[in-house]
C-alpha cells in the first residue's frame, strides 16, 4: 500500500481513539493491508524491522500459546523468562533497567502477579518497555497507568484491533501529564514504524502544566532560603533555576517552608527522615537541596547529574593577636634581620680598616663607623674620601624603603599566630565541635569513622537544638571553646550574617567534600529531563551567576573605602624603641657628663 494511504489511515486513527470514537475503517485499499496472520508475524515483524539490531529481554506468561519467530541471522541477545516465579535477582542490572535490552511483555491476562512482584523491587526500569496484549476480548489500555509501567521513559503497548476485515494491532503510548493520557499513534504496519525512534516516543515533551510538589526546607543558603525571618517567600540560586527549567518543560511547584519532622534527610533505622522521607512517603516530586550524592541516596533515589561541589567547612575562632608592640620587627623575617645586621657590621669593620691600610696616617674610626650607621638611618652625611660607601647607601636606601613600605601594613592590621588549617591540627587541639542538629549524617559518620582524627572530633562533637538558631556556635567561638561545622557555603553566609569576620575564619581543609544533585523518587521517567537541562545552565554559567547573586557583599564591600588612621595602640613598638632611645641616649649623656667632670677633677688637682 503507498505511503500517502498509510498516514491518511493514521490521521483518522489518532481523531478516532482521543475521541473514544473508533469507527470501521475497511476500504478497498485498506483490506488486505493491515492483516496479521498470528502473534508469531507481528513479534517477527518487530524484530525484523524497529527493533532490528537490538538486544531483547521477552517476557511470555502461561496462558500465550507462543513459538519463537524465524530470526534474522544479524539478531541480538533475546532473553526469555515466564511471568510466573520470574525473579529479579536472577539478573543483571544491566539487563533490567537502562537502555541494554528492551523489555517485551506478551500476555493474555492482565500480569497482575509479574507487576506485584517488580512493584517490590526498584531495579526494574527498562528505558523502553513494549507490552503486547495477545488476547482480542480484553482490553488493557488500563495497564499504561500501572505504577511499574510508567517507570519506563519510553513506553508502547499493541492493542488487538478488530474492525470489519482489519485485523492488527492497535499501537498505543501514555502521556502522563496529559488530561487524557492514553494515545492512540497508528494502527500496526511495519513499513510505517521503521526505527525504534518511530515506534517509541519521547513521552515527556513537556509536562502539561503540571504542579510538582518540592520536599524542601527553606534553611539552606543560598540554594533556597527564606528572604527575611519574617516572611515566607523563599528565594535562592537553586529556585531560580528550577523557575527556568519549569519555564522550559512547562510546569509550575509549590514549595514546603520545612519539613514535617524537622530533620534534614538521613537514613535511620532502614527509614528515611526529612526530605528525603518526604519523597518516599508524602508524595512529594523534587528535592533541589543541597545533598551530597552518596551509595544510600543514589541506590533508593533518582539523581540528576551533579551540578555543584562542596563539602562540609570549619568555622574556627581566631587566636589571639600578637603583641602590637612587635610589629615593628615584622616588616623582615628572622632570616632577613641577621642578614641587615650581619653587612652593616661588616660593612663598618671595612670603613674602619680601609682607610687606616690607605692613609697609614691618624684615621678618625668614629666618623666612618657613623657614616655606616647613617646610611642605614637615611641621615645626611659627606662622602667626601669615602666614595665607596655609595654602594652601601644605595642598598640602604632600597632595603629601608622596603621595610617602610611594609611598615604600614603591619602596624594596620593585626597578626596572628599561625592558624589551624587541617582536621589533624583540629583533633589534636583543646577545641570541641559543635553543630546544629536537624538531621544530617555527619554526626553519626564522624563517630563511626575508620579515619583516627574524624573519630576524635565525632568524640568531642556537641549538638544543640535548631529552635536556638545558631547563637550557641557562635557563643563557643567567641569564648575561643568551639568550631562550628556546616556546609561550606551556608557557613560563610553564616560568618557574615553574624559579623563574625573579626573573631573568626574558615579553615582550608573540608570533610565529606562530593558532589551535590537534585533528588527525585526511585525510577522517575523524567529524570534525564531535569538532568540534561540542569547541566545546560550549569555548562553556560548561569548556576554560578544565580550562586553568585545570593551571595551578599561582604562589610568591606558595603563600606566606602577610606584611609586608615593609625591608633596611639597600633605604635607601640615605635614609641616603645623611641623610650629606648632617649634612655641609651640618657645614659650615653650621663657617661659622658660623669667622664668629662672625673676628667676634670683630676685636671684640677694635678694644676694644684
Amino acid at each position: 500500500m503507498s505511503g500517502w494511504k498509510i498516514e491518511l489511515l493514521r490521521i483518522v486513527l489518532l481523531v478516532g481513539v482521543t475521541a473514544g470514537r473508533i469507527q470501521s475503517l475497511a476500504s478497498p485499499f485498506l483490506k488486505e493491508s493491515f492483516q496479521l496472520s498470528s502473534s508469531e508475524v507481528l513479534l517477527e515483524e518487530l524484530i525484523t524491522g524497529p527493533l532490528r539490531g537490538r538486544d531483547i529481554f521477552l517476557f511470555v506468561d502461561e496462558y500465550t500459546r507462543f513459538s519463537m519467530p524465524t530470526l534474522p541471522s544479524d539478531a541480538n541477545t533475546i532473553l526469555m523468562a515466564t511471568h510466573k516465579g520470574f525473579n529479579v535477582g536472577h539478573y543483571p542490572n544491566y539487563c533490567l533497567r537502562g537502555s541494554s535490552y528492551i523489555a517485551i511483555l506478551l500476555f493474555s491476562r492482565t500480569p497482575s502477579e509479574l507487576f506485584h512482584h517488580l512493584s517490590l523491587s526498584a531495579a526494574w526500569n527498562p528505558t523502553f518497555l513494549l507490552l503486547i496484549n495477545m488476547n482480542a476480548t480484553q482490553s488493557s489500555m488500563t495497564i499504561l497507568d500501572h505504577e511499574v509501567v510508567q517507570r519506563s521513559k519510553h513506553l508502547v503497548l499493541l492493542q488487538p484491533f478488530n474492525k470489519g476485515t482489519i485485523n492488527t494491532f492497535l499501537v498505543l503510548t501514555s502521556f502522563p501529564f496529559r488530561a487524557r493520557p492514553h494515545a492512540a499513534m497508528s494502527l500496526w504496519h511495519k513499513t510505517y514504524f521503521r526505527s525504534d525512534a518511530d515506534l517509541f516516543l519521547d513521552r515527556h515533551p513537556n509536562m502539561e502544566g503540571a504542579t510538582l510538589r518540592l520536599g524542601s526546607w527553606c534553611d539552606d543558603y543560598p540554594f533556597i532560603y527564606l528572604r527575611h525571618p519574617s516572611d515566607d517567600q523563599c528565594v535562592g540560586a537553586n529556585l531560580d533555576t528550577l523557575t527556568l527549567i519549569a519555564a522550559k518543560l512547562n510546569f509550575s511547584y509549590e514549595v514546603q517552608k520545612e519539613t514535617q519532622d524537622q530533620n534534614w534527610g538521613a537514613l535511620e533505622n532502614g527509614r528515611w527522615t526529612g526530605m528525603l522521607g518526604d519523597l518516599v512517603y508524602n508524595n512529594k516530586h523534587l528535592v533541589i537541596n543541597l545533598f551530597l550524592v552518596n551509595y544510600e541516596r543514589w541506590r533508593d533515589f533518582d539523581t540528576t547529574y551533579p551540578y555543584h561541589a562542596e563539602g562540609f567547612g570549619f568555622l574556627a575562632p581566631l587566636p589571639p593577636p600578637v603583641p602590637q608592640w612587635k610589629s615593628i620587627t615584622y616588616p623582615f623575617t628572622g632570616i632577613m634581620w641577621l642578614a641587615v645586621i650581619a653587612c652593616t657590621l661588616i660593612v663598618s669593620l671595612l670603613s674602619a680598616l680601609l682607610p687606616a691600610v690607605m692613609e697609614k696616617d691618624s684615621v678618625d674610626y668614629v666618623r666612618h663607623i657613623l657614616m655606616v650607621y647613617g646610611g642605614i638611618l637615611r641621615q645626611a652625611v659627606q662622602l667626601r674620601g669615602v666614595e665607596w660607601l655609595a654602594a652601601w647607601w644605595l642598598s640602604c636606601i632600597i632595603i629601608t624603603t622596603a621595610y617602610t613600605t611594609n611598615l604600614v601594613a603591619f602596624l594596620t592590621v593585626p597578626v596572628y599566630p599561625t592558624r589551624m588549617e587541617t582536621v589533624a591540627e583540629l583533633a589534636q587541639s583543646h577545641l570541641r565541635l559543635t553543630m546544629q542538629d536537624y538531621g544530617n549524617f555527619v554526626p553519626a559518620a564522624l563517630k563511626e569513622s575508620s579515619d583516627q582524627s574524624l573519630a576524635a572530633l565525632g568524640n568531642k562533637l556537641d549538638l544543640f537544638t535548631y529552635e536556638l538558631e545558631y547563637d550557641p556556635g557562635f557563643r563557643g567561638i567567641r569564648n575561643r571553646e568551639q568550631v562550628l561545622i556546616e556546609t561550606y557555603s551556608y557557613l560563610s553566609n553564616l560568618q557574615m550574617q553574624y559579623n563574625a569576620t573579626r573573631y573568626s575564619y574558615l579553615m582550608k581543609e573540608q570533610i565529606y567534600s562530593g558532589h551535590s544533585a537534585w533528588f527525585l523518587p526511585k525510577n522517575t521517567p523524567y529524570t534525564t529531563k531535569f538532568s540534561h537541562l540542569l547541566t545546560r545552565l550549569r555548562e553556560t554559567g548561569i548556576l554560578y551567576k544565580f550562586f553568585i547573586y545570593h551571595f551578599p557583599p561582604s562589610d568591606g564591600q558595603n563600606q566606602r573605602t577610606q584611609t586608615p588612621r593609625l591608633r596611639v595602640d597600633q605604635l607601640q613598638g615605635a614609641f616603645l624603641l623611641l623610650l629606648l632611645g632617649l634612655a641609651l641616649s640618657f645614659s650615653t649623656f650621663m657617661i659622658e657628663y660623669a667622664t668629662k667632670k672625673y676628667e676634670t677633677n683630676k685636671l684640677a688637682v694635678f694644676q694644684y
